[in-house]
């Protein structure tokens, strides 16, 4: 199958390092730092997960260059805060021919661009041949090789099917989509209903509460998506509703688990400094207040996590807010005979 190139050594690049080997690829996991890599090479594992053994034909290093050099297939695993930084100093070694496939579930902090769309503006040349894979996958059932499904999305269906034959395997199904704007944004907006079901179990408001979260928080984040240029209907598959429901529901979840941490009383920060957890949802929620305003569109239950989380308001607080809040309609992006 060629070389594969991962970057970024964490949980999900291990975990799609093994899936690429699987699929018969030489795979190279690059790391930013020398020491994470080389401790990874002496013990065939990564840390963030426990008990998983790395096949023997993926490889670990620092050497940026060298572990793109020649590669057909680069997978972009970076978590979105330092996204920007591989981009600017990675982005000019991939090569031309190469397909580039954007893992990374979130937006770039100073841009609010997409992490597809940081690709592209670096590399141009590359534009035809970036897909995007997102789904509900956690990294550590994938590399447990337990059966998952997930969705590849390019703007070429030639380059959606290049990405799906790279990464189908008898445990790991892929499904190709055309609507990369929606398959992106949906991976990284979920995370804003996971940390606020997260609370609402930590406040230990009920399940009543959590559905309602999951079902109004799908159309607030499909009323950004359409405003953004995204399908409405994108946020009912794999990488919308699929992935809002396991990250919501899943105690696997970081994002969850944030929200049930600050639920129960804890400040952010100290959950963070506690756990030494990666939680995209903190930043995207931020993101996600700003794109809504800039469009105007209306994301309540956004509103209030921003107010949790950045403005100091009692979490308690924030539930009557939403409660509180003007009779409406649900149905959106169905016509109604009502307005007829």
């Amino acid at each position: 199958m060629g070389k594969a190139c991962v970057l970024g050594a964490g949980a999900w690049g291990t975990a799609l390092g093994i899936v690429l080997a699987d699929r018969g690829f030489s795979v190279v996991l690059w790391a930013w730092h020398e020491k994470t890599a080389w401790v990874a090479s002496q013990n065939r594992s990564s840390p963030r997960l426990p008990g998983i053994i790395v096949p023997e034909n993926v490889e670990f290093t620092s050497d940026a260059r060298g572990a793109l050099a020649g590669a057909d297939v680069v997978v972009s695993a970076i978590p979105s805060r330092a996204l920007h930084t591989v981009v600017e100093n990675l982005g000019g070694l991939i090569p031309r021919d190469a397909l580039l496939v954007s893992a990374t579930k979130g937006f770039d902090g100073a841009t609010l661009e997409r992490p597809s769309a940081l690709w592209s503006r670096k590399r141009p040349d590359l534009k035809n041949s970036i897909a995007v894979l997102s789904g509900p996958n956690f990294a550590i059932e994938v590399a447990r090789k337990l059966p998952a499904a997930t969705v590849v999305a390019a703007e070429r269906r030639e380059c959606a099917e290049r990405a799906q034959e790279a990464f189908m395997t008898p445990y790991f199904r892929v499904y190709t989509h055309w609507d990369v704007k929606g398959v992106e944004l949906g991976g990284a907006l979920k995370n804003i209903i996971a940390l606020a079901c997260g609370m609402v179990e930590g406040m230990e408001l009920g399940h009543n509460a959590q559905a309602g979260i999951i079902s109004r928080g799908i159309a607030e984040v499909t009323r950004l998506g359409v405003a953004l240029g995204a399908d409405p209907l994108t946020f009912a598959g794999l990488s919308g509703l699929g992935d809002v429901v396991l990250t919501s529901t899943s105690n696997l979840s970081r994002n969850r688990q944030a929200g049930i941490a600050v639920g129960k009383g804890e400040r952010l920060e100290e959950f963070l400094r506690r756990t030494g957890f990666t939680v995209e949802g903190v930043e995207t929620v931020k993101a996600a207040k700003a794109l809504s305003q800039k469009h105007g569109v209306r994301m309540p239950i956004n509103d209030v996590l921003y107010s949790i989380l950045y403005e100091n308001l009692p979490v308690r607080d924030g539930v009557f807010l939403i409660m509180a809040r003007e009779k409406r309609e649900e149905s959106e992006f169905s016509v109604s005979p009502w307005r007829v």
